[in-house]
């Protein structure tokens, strides 16, 4: 007899096993072996204990099916959530949820959402990844009369666009041009999954990973595309005017150097909420700051103060008054040429509202 081991035994040891135990129970069966000693037989051959192999025998029986031997105690890597997606993307899907109100007449649960984006738009992530994306977007899930939990939006965001086109109305009623900016990308694999064919010939092969991209930056009005404003560059590039990827230093660069210096006398400039477009000027101080900091902070904004606050009353103050004495560098950079950016008036967006100027 093979001597018994306590190693894990792997997935495919696993069926050999199973496979091994209903050979020798179709012998009992057949009236060659009884049940016991079919068990016995299989131990002896692969050199695991008997136990073992009824405890795999009963998995086996259970399921039915081959697939529920696994490698115990293994790790296993889990998919990536898919809740990376652009400006674009983002449009989509926010598109998505009000046609459900407003066209289809219908509730947008989330699983009725995650089908229609997987047929309309090949979306490929999970339930789990789009609920993700769609709180991110400022979306909330609420229960109807019926008990049931719909898609809406939050009531901050509804009113951040009711003061977006109460601004927008004020500057088209004024005769302002306005300007619409946005930035996407194009991987090397945004090709097509399917061709023609008649059988002939097996086609091209869709790239497997995403591969390099492509930046692009644009601004445009009713009038068009801004001349001389367009910005293409290879994200990830080391060297250039332009590289590694869109960020605030490539951001500013194209709007010192291509936008502003195209606008027309006046214009006002509608920008989402990336990151890189809400680079602070003269930020407030952190609780962790030198009280003289915090002082000349105060001091600078015309907040009045005690000589003989102690760090924790300043910072007290600092926080009520911060929001109310934020500025942007993007929004100076406009005011100084005599333009105005759509979120001077809106408070900022916090979600994207990418696509709002098209309704």
């Amino acid at each position: 007899m093979p001597p018994k081991h306590n190693s894990v035994l792997n997935r495919q040891a696993r069926k050999n096993i199973f496979d091994l135990t209903q050979y020798f129970k179709k012998e009992k069966e057949e009236g060659v072996k009884d049940v016991d000693k079919v068990f016995l037989k299989v131990a002896s051959a692969t050199g695991v204990s008997q136990r073992t192999v009824q405890r795999i025998a009963t998995e086996g029986n259970i399921s039915g099916l081959l697939s529920v031997f696994r490698t115990p105690g293994k790790k296993r890597s889990k998919s990536k959530p898919i809740t990376d997606i652009d400006n674009f993307d983002q449009g989509v899907i926010k598109r998505c949820i009000h046609k459900f109100h407003h066209t289809e007449k219908e509730m947008p649960t989330i699983n009725k959402l995650l089908a229609k984006l997987k047929q309309d738009v090949n979306f490929q992530g999970a339930k789990t990844s789009l609920q993700a994306i769609v709180k991110n977007l400022g979306f909330k899930w609420r229960k109807t009369e019926t008990n049931r939990k719909i898609l809406i939006e939050k009531t901050d965001i509804r009113l951040k666009r009711i003061l977006y086109f109460k601004a927008i109305k004020k500057y088209r009623h004024e005769g302002r041009p306005i300007v619409y900016t946005d930035e996407s990308y194009a991987h090397s694999s945004h090709t097509k999954s399917k061709a023609w064919s008649d059988g002939s010939a097996k086609g091209l092969k869709c790239p497997i990973s995403k591969g390099q991209r492509i930046v692009m930056l644009h601004a445009g009005s009713e009038a068009g595309f801004v001349p001389n404003t367009l910005l293409m560059f290879k994200s990830g590039n080391k060297t250039g005017d332009y590289h590694d990827d869109m960020n605030f230093s490539n951001y500013e660069k194209w709007l010192r150097t291509k936008l502003i210096p195209n606008l027309s006398p006046n214009s006002v400039v509608v920008i989402d909420n990336a990151p890189y477009h809400n680079n602070i000027l003269n930020p407030a101080p952190t609780s962790n700051d030198k009280k003289a900091k915090m002082e000349s902070w105060l001091a600078e904004k015309g907040i009045p103060y005690e000589k003989d606050m102690r760090k924790p009353r300043l910072y007290d103050l600092i926080k009520k008054n911060k929001d109310g004495h934020k500025q942007y560098v993007i929004d100076e950079m406009f005011k100084k040429y005599n333009h105005d950016s759509i979120t001077a008036l809106s408070s900022r967006f916090k979600p994207h509202r990418d696509g709002v100027g098209c309704y």
